[in-house]
């Protein structure tokens, strides 16, 4: 199989490379056809195995990287489109740079796989480290990006996904590629050796997540009864200053429906005017909560240093309890990295949002204490909890209002019920257009909303605390692992080529 498929013309190779990363793309969520790994992968490995060169190699995998990435996150053109007439512009960078530019990296790990791992078994376990390598490296440089990580598309196959509470999702990316790529060796004429090494290392895998223990529980604090407000804010109306009072009542509606939840939780930028400026506001809002409960919303903030995208709480009364900033902000979307050589707005907005220090608990009177992550910082694992102040629960306000009825804010989801599994926290999601939902500690979406419906949404959460490796060991272990798998390749490669 292995020699029929060199003698293919390189620019079929490259459209099957192509078409197989595109294929992926539409494996993560709301599908999550993890099963479509078993026959992307395969064409991805043969096209590294048939490159001629390593530089050939980078360009198999980079073709197949910007397949999935141009697929996989077609929706961020989304958010352009509700003011098209300015950023028009920017819809090239969204569609096409963009999946160009995170491509590169899954490149380099085809050249170094080409350069480094040989053929058969040892190409495997390079290339799944090397791949993984580089995943975890795209999740940090540049301010990082790890959207679409392969992990994710196992969210729904609970002894599969409890790996990310030992090893997180980029161990678990690491497991998923390794799975994945064994199917080529039905391709490359293995030797019995190799045979063998395959079937050992299938049974390990497999076996794994099925003997995975499962995390202990370190605290359980009871339920938290909350109301979740999902107003379905049209974003081209969210930027509309003429609005303002019609999203406000919106939101004052659908916060009084009879019942007494603890806390009453409003999407990211729900209020449209500043909390600690108006007064008047903060009374009307008090007079809409239920007796004795709690409001915590996202908000945006003012102080004399700038501008933030916050998460303030208030009580019954009007009084302010405290506020979040967002720290981990979206490029050209909440501010425009080199400022100076950049003169253009973000599109969030018309100003520059200031940066906040980084995960903070918060710590409410009469709540236990919460972790509020802002919209895009919940994609960042272990980057998401106060270390020096562990919460017993997590909040993600977000606006997914941008993306429309696109597969975004389903990836999204998908993204932030794995947080809870590292974490082994139950996380509440609390979205403008949807979709909101109540996680467990374990990943399980007990309540949840449509995405594009207003509604109210009353559940409890389930204040159980689980003590996962991956918060105490973060990601060296599979850091460790993926430099193991290449070193392992190389030695093998060597005493194969010491025995010829």
């Amino acid at each position: 199989m292995l020699q029929r498929a060199e003698q293919l013309p390189r620019w079929q190779w490259l459209l099957l490379l192509f078409a197989g990363g595109s294929l992926m793309g539409w494996f993560q969520a709301p599908y999550n056809f993890w099963w479509l790994s078993f026959v992307t992968f395969p064409v991805l490995a043969l096209g590294i195995a048939t490159s001629k060169t390593t530089r050939a190699a980078f360009v198999s995998g980079w073709m197949f990287a910007f397949g999935y990435f141009l697929f996989g996150l077609y929706w961020i053109a989304n958010a352009l489109f509700v003011d098209i007439a300015q950023f028009w512009w920017a819809l090239p960078l969204a569609v096409a740079a963009l999946p160009m530019g995170l491509a590169i990296f899954w490149g380099a790990a085809a050249a170094v796989t080409h350069k480094w791992g040989g053929r058969g078994f040892v190409q495997i376990l390079c290339l799944a480290g090397a791949l993984a390598l580089t995943e975890l490296l795209r999740g940090h440089v540049f301010t990082g990006f790890p959207w679409l990580l392969l992990g994710y598309v196992w969210i729904d196959v609970l002894p599969v996904r409890a790996i990310a509470a030992s090893v997180g999702t980029y161990g678990l990316t690491l497991w998923a590629l390794l799975i994945a790529l064994l199917p080529v060796m039905f391709f490359m004429q293995p030797t019995r050796r190799e045979k063998l090494a395959v079937g050992v290392t299938a049974i390990v895998l497999l076996v794994g997540p099925l003997l995975n223990p499962a995390a202990p529980v370190i605290a359980d604090n009871g339920k938290l009864s909350v109301r979740l407000v999902q107003p379905n804010i049209a974003q081209a109306m969210k930027l509309d200053p003429a609005t303002r009072e019609q999203i406000f009542a919106t939101l004052l509606d659908l916060t009084q429906p009879p019942g007494s939840p603890r806390v009453v939780l409003w999407p990211e930028t729900a209020v449209p005017y500043r909390l600690i400026e108006r007064p008047d506001i903060r009374a009307r809002i008090a007079a809409s909560l239920p007796q004795g409960s709690i409001l915590i919303t996202g908000a945006v903030r003012r102080d004399q240093h700038g501008y933030y995208n916050s998460v303030q709480a208030m009580d019954a009364n009007g009084q302010l309890l405290g506020d979040y900033d967002k720290g981990h902000l979206v490029p050209f979307g909440e501010y425009i990295p080199y400022r100076t050589y950049l003169p253009f707005d973000p599109i969030a907005g018309g100003v520059d949002f200031t940066a906040g220090p980084g995960p903070r608990s918060l710590r409410l009177p009469g709540l236990p204490t919460v972790g509020p992550l802002v919209c895009y910082e919940v994609i960042f694992p272990g980057q998401v909890v106060d270390s020096n102040d562990p919460p017993l629960w997590l909040l993600n306000v977000t606006n997914d209002g941008w993306y429309g009825f696109t597969h975004g804010p389903y990836q999204h989801l998908a993204i932030t019920r794995m947080r809870a599994v590292e974490e082994g926290l139950p996380m509440v999601r609390v979205a403008n257009t949807g979709i909101s939902a109540v996680v467990d500690a374990y990943g399980n979406v007990t309540a949840h909303t449509q995405l594009g419906e207003a509604r109210t949404l009353d559940a409890e959460v389930s204040l159980v605390a689980l003590q996962t490796s991956y918060r105490a060991l973060g990601n060296s272990p599979t850091l460790v692992m993926c430099f193991l798998l290449i070193l392992m390749g190389q030695l093998l490669l060597l005493r194969k080529r010491h025995t010829l």
